[in-house]
């Protein structure tokens, strides 16, 4: 389903993190279920991120470039859901541009001073970082746009790390 008028390929396989600016990605973006529809709308809002699940880098937009960490934030950590109910993400057209490579939490709300960066990306701990998976962050509205919405649902049978801790 598409989020926005327009379309792009899903090229995470290509993934590298950008040094000019008119570089972009899609990348996904996981939301409780109630800020779906506001950001299809609106566009997505930094001085909103980390208000719902936490904001280990500060306060900006959260995109990652694996699903499966989109995942952990379409639910709130307090009130888990079921394994099988629907849940939905945004892959999202984002402009990088310069990134800053972080290893350990910072609480940022723009990218560092230094030569011009425009983004802000997580390490994983594979990579010496402190986080599982890639996440990107950005400071400047216009620097995304929600292009489609993912539905879907986990198994019952599902066994990944997020799923351990649902109920079923």
């Amino acid at each position: 389903m598409r989020c926005h008028p327009g379309a792009g390929t899903l090229e995470a396989a290509s993934w590298a993190i950008p040094t000019r600016f008119e570089r972009e990605h899609l990348l996904f973006h996981g939301a409780l279920p109630e800020s779906i529809e506001k950001i299809c709308k609106g566009g997505f809002d930094p001085r909103l991120g980390g208000e719902g699940v936490g904001a280990m880098f500060g306060t900006a937009t959260y995109f990652a470039i694996n699903a499966s960490k989109s995942d952990i934030y379409t639910e709130e950590f307090a009130r888990r859901r079921q394994r099988s109910t629907q849940r939905t993400m945004i892959v999202a057209r984002v402009a990088l541009g310069a990134g800053f490579r972080t290893c350990e939490p910072r609480k940022l709300s723009r990218p560092p001073d230094g030569p011009p960066f425009d983004s802000v990306w997580a390490a994983a701990a594979a990579s010496g970082g402190c986080v599982d998976h890639v996440e990107v962050m950005i400071c400047d509205k216009s620097q995304a746009m929600p292009m489609f919405l993912v539905d879907y649902r986990h198994t019952e049978q599902c066994r990944c790390a997020e799923c351990l801790k649902r109920p079923q």
